[in-house]
């Protein structure tokens, strides 16, 4: 099986493209593949394409697409994930888990009891870092159309920002409930909480947005973890898959 790549070029039959330095590094020195190696590469815009490499140099791969696949892997439901910033390799995690579930687009949050803190610079460093790994979540799994990547933002600029489709929030102390018009919606909001689930207040503010509780049974689930398995729930309810 050809190896898959992300790039943001719009390719073109027969067109030869140079890479971006992120997949020409990773072509060139991580792979060492050659001239005449064949690949296949996707823009995020839906489809990829079968192609071979034309030339390999230090800093630059130039690839030559042949043939375009009309392939779309996404769910039928678009899940947008409202995600807390989580500790270190757990973030990249609950991302990388995101993508390969196939999320449509997430939105980092800070919430009370959010134990991430992050000045602007490293913010910047990470969501650069972020946006990498579902890149690569998405090259590995198969999808074609990376997430969107949104944020950071308070809960109270999420509530007020016109959201599509059901509106869902997980916490501890919600009970389990089965949201309506799943087999309909064209899409569906979900807001996971932090490693200290969402406080009295947070919980109350979303109620208050039409936010309805759903959680899996009465047990506690990491925040890395609540992202992935209730959106398989919520592709099983709806049907998406």
């Amino acid at each position: 099986m050809s190896r898959r790549f992300h790039d943001d070029c719009a390719f073109q039959a027969d067109t030869p493209c140079e890479l971006s330095p992120g997949p020409s590094h990773h072509i060139a020195r991580v792979l060492r593949m050659e001239a005449g190696d064949e690949l296949v590469l996707f823009n995020g815009r839906g489809g990829e394409w079968s192609a071979v490499i034309e030339s390999v140099h230090k800093k630059a791969v130039t690839i030559r697409p042949l043939v375009f696949h009309d392939l779309d892997r996404t769910p039928g439901i678009d899940v947008h994930l409202a995600l807390p910033l989580i500790k270190g390799e757990r973030m990249d995690y609950a991302l990388q888990k995101a993508a390969e579930m196939g999320a449509a687009s997430v939105s980092l949050m800070r919430f009370e009891r959010n134990e991430v803190r992050l000045g602007e610079q490293r913010m910047e460093r990470k969501r650069s870092h972020w946006q990498g790994v579902l890149s690569s979540a998405c090259e590995q799994c198969g999808m074609n159309r990376v997430p969107a990547l949104r944020g950071p933002f308070e809960l109270a600029d999420l509530l007020a920002a016109p959201v599509p489709g059901p509106r869902l929030v997980a916490h501890a102390r919600g009970s389990t409930c089965e949201p309506g018009g799943l087999e309909s919606a064209t899409s569906v909001t979900l807001i996971t909480g932090p490693e200290g689930g969402l406080t009295d207040t947070e919980v109350q503010a979303c109620r208050q947005s039409d936010f309805d509780a759903f959680v899996l049974g009465d047990r506690i689930l990491r925040a890395e973890t609540a992202p992935v398995a209730l959106m398989a729930a919520l592709f099983t309810r709806a049907n998406a898959w």
